[in-house]
């Protein structure tokens, strides 16, 4: 039903694309993008939040999440 071998394979067109730099360039962009994310909503939050009570420990909450997805994520857990 299924062919075994390799999970994946590039077609000869794309044969020049080095996989593992593909996805360095994905997570380079997508941490970029986090980061950009983050420090925007963090300063509004901070900034015109009239409830900074709840923004600090909201903000730690996501770097602690983001941190841990992050760290899963280049980890090479794979489950079987």
């Amino acid at each position: 039903m299924y062919a075994t071998g390799t999970a994946f394979t590039i077609g000869p067109a794309l044969s020049f694309l080095d996989p593992g730099k593909v996805v360095s360039v994905i997570a380079w962009v997508l941490f970029v993008l986090w980061a950009i994310y983050t420090a925007i909503a963090a300063y509004h939050w901070l900034r015109y939040s009239h409830q900074s009570s709840v923004a600090i420990p909201a903000l730690i909450v996501h770097f602690i999440v983001s941190a841990a997805l992050a760290l899963f994520a280049v980890s090479g857990f794979a489950p079987s």
